[in-house]
């Protein structure tokens, strides 16, 4: 539907354009041909550079799904700025092949719930995130929570207490 309302648009703005650059390329002076093709030019360069913005972030959003992507790629995407970087951090946070120093470095976004959801379940996520994670005290916490008690490693990084070992406040020793 947004693609053929923009298909519209493009075709409305285009023509006139072009029969007016049409008609300024007969001018014979030089000054009506350049009035006549820049308003075009600039409107077709900025019709260009949307839609490789919308191709670059398209295969963004491909990459971060895909679970073939490797670690270099995911690392570039984690700081990935235009389109939808809410999104494409939700995919990055729950890749199973993203490393563990670029899941820390979503870890605390802002207005990002759902990224620190997806951490709590990775079991990559470094134990100093998830004990971050798992000390949210807000209106989400309950969800990021349940979320957290879904990682495999849940029982490694919150022992039981009494039982022991490290205490919840403090990361185990593991090297993640």
């Amino acid at each position: 539907m947004i693609s053929s309302i923009t298909s519209i648009l493009i075709a409305v703005t285009i023509a006139p354009l072009a029969w007016l650059v049409l008609r300024g390329l007969d001018s014979k002076r030089l000054l009506n041909k350049v009035a006549a093709c820049a308003p075009f030019l600039l409107l077709l360069g900025w019709y260009c550079t949307g839609f490789l913005n919308l191709a670059q972030t398209r295969t963004a959003l491909l990459d971060s799904a895909d679970p073939n992507t490797g670690a270099d790629r995911l690392r570039v995407l984690s700081e990935y700025k235009n389109g939808p970087g809410c999104e494409i951090d939700n995919r990055v946070a729950k890749h199973p092949n993203t490393p563990p120093d670029v899941l820390r470095s979503l870890h605390g976004r802002q207005d990002q719930v759902g990224t620190e959801m997806f951490l709590a379940q990775n079991p990559n996520t470094t134990d100093d995130a998830l004990l971050a994670i798992g000390n949210r005290n807000d209106d989400w916490s309950q969800y990021v929570l349940d979320a957290l008690k879904r990682n495999p490693r849940y029982s490694d990084v919150f022992p039981p207490r009494g039982s022991g070992a490290h205490s919840a406040a403090e990361p185990s020793d593991e090297p993640r």
